[in-house]
C-alpha cells in the first residue's frame, strides 16, 4: 500500500470532527514554523468560529445608552471624508472596531460585508467600521480583500461606551442610542438572529 492510499484508509475511520481537528492542529503548527502566514491561518481557524456565533442581545437590564456628549466623535473614511457621529443620530449605527493585523477581526469581515451589502442602500443604518491605523494601510487593506463596506480611521478617542481593550468589539446602537448589542470576538453577522435585529430596530 503506498503512502496516498495509507492516508485516505487513515481518514476513511476517522470523523468529520477528528478531521476538523486534524486540519486546525495543522493549521496551527504551520503558523508556528511559518510566522509570515500566522495571520491568515488564525483568521481561517476564526472562520470556524464565525460559522457557529451568533450576536448577543444585551438584557434590558444592562441596555446603556449614548449621551449627547458621546455623540460628539468623528471619523475619517479612506478617501478623506470626514463624518460626524452626530450626523447619524436617529439611525441604527452598526460600528466594528478592528485592525488590519487582528484575524478574528479579519475572519468576520466576510459576515460584516454581506450584512452590509443587504442594507447599504437602506437610509436608516449606518455603518461605521473602525480602525485607529495609519489611513494608508487601511486603505491598502481594503483594496487587497475586496472589501466594499465603509471603513474609518480615526486619532479620536472613542466615547467611553464604544471603548473596549479587545477587538473585534462591535456595536449596534438603536435609534434611540440604546447600545442594543455589544459583541466582542469573530462573530457571524450575516445570520438570520442578525437580520431580524437590524429589522426589528430599522422598523422603530
Amino acid at each position: 500500500m503506498n503512502i496516498k492510499e495509507k492516508v485516505k484508509n487513515y481518514y476513511s475511520k476517522k470523523s468529520k470532527f477528528s478531521i476538523f481537528s486534524d486540519i486546525i492542529f495543522a493549521a496551527f503548527i504551520i503558523a508556528l514554523i511559518i510566522p509570515q502566514s500566522r495571520v491568515e491561518v488564525i483568521a481561517l481557524i476564526n472562520k470556524a468560529r464565525v460559522l457557529v456565533l451568533q450576536p448577543s442581545v444585551e438584557d434590558n437590564d444592562e441596555i446603556i445608552s449614548l449621551t449627547d456628549n458621546d455623540y460628539n466623535w468623528s471619523a475619517k473614511n479612506i478617501n478623506g471624508e470626514t463624518v460626524e457621529l452626530s450626523e447619524l443620530k436617529g439611525k441604527v449605527i452598526f460600528v466594528n472596531l478592528w485592525a488590519t493585523w487582528c484575524p478574528p477581526c479579519i475572519a468576520e469581515m466576510p459576515s460584516i460585508e454581506k450584512l452590509y451589502n443587504i442594507y447599504k442602500d437602506n437610509d436608516k443604518i449606518a455603518f461605521l467600521i473602525v480602525s485607529n491605523e495609519d489611513e494608508e494601510k487601511v486603505k491598502a487593506f481594503m483594496e487587497k480583500r475586496g472589501f466594499k463596506f465603509p471603513v474609518y480611521v480615526s486619532n479620536f478617542k472613542l466615547p467611553q461606551v464604544l471603548s473596549t481593550e479587545s477587538i473585534p468589539t462591535t456595536f449596534l446602537v438603536s435609534k434611540s442610542g440604546k447600545i442594543v448589542v455589544k459583541q466582542v470576538g469573530a462573530t457571524n453577522w450575516h445570520g438570520d438572529k442578525m437580520q431580524s435585529i437590524v429589522n426589528k430596530l430599522i422598523a422603530e
